[in-house]
């Protein structure tokens, strides 16, 4: 579920808007990547707005000639909402009109805070259908995209924060700062034709990694993948001629010290230098 807002000011002027024209200075930008990680500072047709010191999914922002459309993706942080309706707000001002289109709805802006606590309400029942999924087995986990990268909300998630909202935005928040590489898998094929996947992780880089691979969603159907593998390389590529190589994926998970707890199917690894040689002499393989 999500909320489309359009801000049309009628404008006969030739001139567009751009982001730079309605970008709060103190809010951060960019566009996901095939794997739904944000490539900060990227523009695009639809590009994504957060707010870097509270980062939710943040929302995105799109121009269609003399109007402005803003989409909300739900559930999301009440951060991010009411930093929804701030901006459309603000870009209602500057171009001198009063209302705005929401879901088909016309919306005066004297009605903000009613639209803000029914897309609060909508976050708290999307939570609690989550909830219920998993508690019932219905669902073992469920990827949401946040705005710097997925995340997999499981057992443990639903215990933490349910369908509260304030304690989900603090977890979404949490997941997403630091510098973390997020790691996605590529897929290559094999001299017999089939398709194998691989991952590529190098030594005192935190990386984010699945505990079971999976081809992402929007390849589903499109080819099936015998084997998956990880790609080890050191933190001085000199020592490896800054070729990474290969291992099988599960030794990865089940040879190093475990691994940081990130969400519900993926953990975070930090290899030492030592941990990659160890790993490389006892598992190395040829494809």
């Amino acid at each position: 579920m999500s909320a489309t807002v359009t801000i049309d000011s009628n404008c006969l002027s030739d001139r567009k808007l751009t982001l730079r024209d309605i970008l709060p200075e103190e809010l951060s930008y960019g566009t996901a990547d095939e794997f739904n990680r944000l490539d900060e500072g990227n523009e695009g047709d639809y590009t994504l707005v957060f707010d870097p010191d509270n980062i939710g999914r943040g929302f995105g922002i799109s121009f269609e000639g003399s109007a402005v459309k803003m989409h909300l993706n739900y559930p999301n942080s009440r951060h991010d909402i009411e930093l929804f309706y701030m901006m459309a707000e603000s870009i209602c001002r500057t171009q001198k009109v009063d209302c705005f289109e929401y879901e088909g709805e016309t919306v005066t802006l004297d009605r903000i805070e009613e639209i803000i606590q029914r897309d609060i309400d909508a976050t708290v029942y999307i939570l609690q259908i989550y909830a219920d999924k998993i508690r019932s087995g219905e669902s073992e986990s469920i990827t949401i995209f946040g705005v710097i990268n997925p995340l997999c909300i499981g057992e443990k998630e639903t215990a933490l924060f349910g369908c509260d909202i304030d304690q989900f935005s603090r977890w979404l928040n949490e997941k997403q700062q630091g510098d973390r590489y997020y790691a996605a898998p590529h897929f290559y094929e094999k001299p017999d034709g089939s398709t194998f996947g691989s991952f590529a992780v190098r030594a005192e880089v935190p990386s984010i990694i699945p505990v079971k691979p999976e081809i992402p969603l929007r390849l589903h159907g499109q080819f099936e993948v015998s084997d998956w593998y990880v790609m080890l390389g050191y933190s001085d590529e000199r020592k490896s001629g800054g070729q990474l190589k290969i291992i099988p994926y599960h030794q990865l998970v089940e040879n190093v010290a475990e691994g940081e707890y990130y969400d519900a199917n993926h953990i975070i690894v930090n290899l030492t230098n030592d941990e990659v040689a160890e790993l490389l002499e006892k598992f190395i393989t040829q494809i």
